[in-house]
């Protein structure tokens, strides 16, 4: 942590502005952009659940039909909207891009939802984290998030975006080579050979890929997770973590490199899904305690940090420690970069402190980050109690009662569609239809491309049927 801190420290130069704090100056090279974009999304969840959810009786490896989406959604992001991002003239804020390209009321609205959504993102990534440390510690869980926390403000508030991208590269780095290392100390701890291995995987039906079903009320199919994970990553990519990371690029062209070849990164998934695959073959072979039995059932994802306390050998296993980390804080370090940057623009400038000193913004700004810092902190103890749902399922349910309505704003801002009246109603309609579709079952991975799309659709039938509200709309301006 401290080699991490000095050597992002040195890599973010100075600050003089709002927009070297938030946006770098776009003086960063586009793959180091790239592998924060990944860094962010690879967070503990993803280190610990993904191979919880392997390991788990009815596990296999069709969590890979999500990670095929989530990389399409990668290129979807880079010709969708990393351009349009970069070369937006007079906005500061993606929210205020929606705003230019609709109205002002209807960037308001997508920035409050915005923010509801990284709360939500943050509270679930960070409970994991906690989980973890606690497994390790026995400090608790309140004490395990208070720690990830400082740590997370401390890089968020050093140079801002300049620090979190840099320390977000050196730390993917670090959880790579931890899941690459902890892969081949499984492989070394078995006794079965690679081909009889995958005869025992195969003979408890770990090995299915893809599924094909229609049934959507099935989570992990191709369908859900194709659809769903394109979707999901527009919906994400329109939040200010997306805005920040575009314009802190040196061009257009490198903002959608950044996020194109983000896609190629989604092969660390690969690697922590065949950590799960390791952690099924050395369990069959070395029977867990009944009481490790017992803790499993409430609270499925320890299985991971359980073998890096009892299986690593003394030393080896603070990388894998280290790398779990890694993955919490390079999530939790650009979430508090985000809300503080909306906090200041769209908040404390305008209706607390106008007209001051760019200095003083980003001295608040980084004020702001410790306050952020708190909610996520009281968030992450507030979902401690669905943790026995699977903290992977958690992580994509909860951010799915607000990704439809994001997905309409943005794609609708995309292509100039609609006006604020128009907007919320469909924004109501989406919501309504994201709880009418939960409530009869269906996977939450359709929610975010059926209900944003019948969003887009309300709207489109609206301004078509009614013009005279552009009349309301003015009236609304004036």
């Amino acid at each position: 942590m401290l080699g991490v801190t000095w050597l992002g420290h040195q890599l973010s130069g100075s600050i003089a502005s709002r927009q070297s704090f938030f946006q770098a100056d776009g003086s960063l090279p586009w793959w180091a952009v790239s592998a924060s974009i990944l860094a962010t999304l690879v967070s503990a969840v993803t280190f610990v659940s993904v191979p919880a959810a392997v390991f788990a009786p009815g596990g296999d490896l069709t969590y890979i039909q999500v990670v095929l989406g989530l990389a399409l959604g990668k290129v979807a992001v880079a010709w969708l909207l990393a351009r349009p991002f970069y070369e937006s003239q007079g906005v500061a804020t993606a929210y205020e891009y929606v705003g230019a390209r609709i109205d002002r009321p209807t960037g308001e609205i997508s920035m409050y939802l915005g923010l509801l959504l990284t709360i939500i993102n943050s509270g679930v990534k960070l409970l994991t984290a906690s989980l973890v440390l606690d497994v390790i510690s026995g400090w608790g869980l309140p004490g395990c998030a208070l720690f990830v926390v400082a740590i997370s403000v401390l890089w968020s508030a050093l140079a801002g975006i300049k620090t979190v991208i840099w320390t977000d590269f050196l730390l993917f780095v670090l959880f790579g080579l931890g899941a690459v290392f902890a892969l081949v100390l499984i492989a070394l701890s078995v006794e079965q050979s690679l081909g009889e291995a995958l005869v025992y995987l195969d003979a408890q039906a770990k090995l299915v890929l893809f599924d094909f079903s229609t049934d959507v009320e099935k989570r992990y199919t191709i369908w859900a997770g194709v659809i769903g994970g394109i979707a999901l990553n527009i919906a994400q990519g329109s939040t200010q973590g997306t805005w920040q990371r575009v314009r802190a690029c040196r061009s257009a062209h490198d903002a959608q490199k950044a996020y194109g070849y983000a896609a190629l990164f989604y092969v660390m998934h690969l690697v922590i899904l065949a950590l799960g695959l390791g952690l099924v073959v050395f369990y069959g072979e070395h029977s867990l305690p009944e009481q490790v039995q017992a803790q499993l059932e409430g609270s499925p994802d320890r299985i991971f940090p359980h073998f890096i306390m009892t299986e690593i050998p003394l030393g080896l296993s603070g990388l894998f420690i280290a790398a779990i980390f890694a993955a919490a804080i390079s999530t939790l370090d650009s979430a508090l970069a985000e809300s503080s940057d909306l906090s200041v623009s769209h908040i404390y400038a305008r209706f607390i402190a106008r007209a001051r000193s760019e200095r003083h913004y980003v001295q608040v700004s980084r004020w702001l980050m410790v306050a952020w810092g708190f909610v996520f902190f009281g968030v992450a103890m507030f979902f401690s109690r669905f943790a026995g749902e699977g903290l992977l399922d958690l992580t994509f349910k909860l951010p799915n009662y607000v990704y439809a309505a994001i997905f309409g704003c943005i794609v609708l801002a995309r292509f100039g569609i609609g006006r604020w009246p128009s907007v919320l109603i469909g924004a109501v309609v989406s919501f309504a239809l994201v709880l009418w579709l939960g409530a009869q079952g269906v996977a939450f991975f359709y929610w975010c491309p059926l209900a944003g799309s019948a969003m887009v659709a309300v709207v489109w039938l609206i301004e078509r049927s009614a013009p005279e509200w552009r009349g309301v709309v003015g009236a609304a301006r004036s």
